[in-house]
């Protein structure tokens, strides 16, 4: 198991996040936000200096999250209305989360792929749509194809997509998550497993939640959240994710990938470093 950071969990500037985790003995790097802009998208300094950085600071970056397919999938067809200006809305509303969907596809993802080549990445993050208020279940079949168009273009690219467990998506937990997995079907496909989100919606992550994804997973969010009785929830640095049983669950399966550290919490230097603390003593505990 190796112990990764994700940059701007901790700082916006990759340099900063860099210098950090090497003095805290990380070398290893999830990027995802660089200054304030997500990648691939940066302004061309922007990326200069940070592929400088990769460099001159001798790091590995094992994975890129550019927010692909963070959002709603469109319907087969817009909503409709007898009066004309609410079915243009609903009609200007459907066309532009089509129109987000392709720029996913064909601009986004391949542009991801250019960048993660540049940065040595061999792993792509993405998600599985946002249900938008539908219930729980398995996700529709455009869902898984163009989930499945996305992992051929990665695979073409010799690169791992790597579906993360989010909450209000289709892949929301473990059982859920495999299961896209295995229906789309793949060596270059596989699970950002994150038992936070997760619990966040209902899953029992641990021992649960694991036994469906344990042969997928490829890259683990450490992170923690309570969710209460009501339905809400909230992120803690110690929350109801039994991180101990997780652990011990991926070092008993021999799982050799990331573990890299999201808290989403602040202030951010102190609770990354907090977070690395507590990891490191969880895996010294299996030991």
């Amino acid at each position: 198991m190796q112990i990764s950071i994700v940059t701007d969990e901790m700082s916006g500037d990759p340099e900063t996040a860099f210098e950090l985790g090497l003095e805290w003995g990380v070398d290893r790097f999830e990027l995802r936000g660089v200054y304030a802009d997500r990648i691939p998208d940066l302004p061309p300094h922007a990326r200069h200096r940070l592929l400088r950085a990769v460099r001159e600071f001798g790091v590995t970056v094992t994975a890129v999250s550019p927010g692909l397919f963070k959002m709603p999938f469109p319907a087969s067809e817009p909503g409709r209305s007898n009066l004309g200006w609410m079915d243009a809305g609903f009609f200007e509303t459907w066309r532009g989360v089509r129109e987000t969907l392709d720029d996913h596809l064909y601009r986004l993802l391949p542009r991801t792929l250019e960048f993660a080549a540049e940065v040595g990445a061999r792993s792509l993050i993405c998600f599985s749509f946002a249900r938008g208020g539908a219930g729980q279940g398995p996700a529709p079949a455009g869902v898984v194809d163009a989930l499945a168009d996305a992992a051929e273009q990665c695979a073409g690219a010799g690169i791992d997509l790597l579906i993360e467990t989010e909450e209000g998506h289709w892949a929301d937990s473990g059982e859920r998550s495999a299961a896209i997995v295995q229906r789309i079907g793949g060596e270059r496909i596989g699970i950002n497993w994150d038992p936070a989100n997760a619990l966040i919606d209902g899953d029992v992550p641990w021992p649960d939640g694991y036994d469906f994804v344990r042969d997928h997973v490829r890259n683990v969010h450490f992170k923690d959240a309570r969710r209460y009785p009501d339905g809400s929830w909230e992120l803690l640095a110690e929350g109801d994710v039994d991180w101990r049983g997780q652990i011990g669950a991926l070092v008993a399966d021999g799982y050799s990938g990331a573990i890299a550290i999201e808290p989403h919490l602040s202030p951010p230097v102190a609770s990354t470093r907090n977070a690395l603390k507590r990891l490191r003593g969880l895996i010294e505990g299996t030991a």
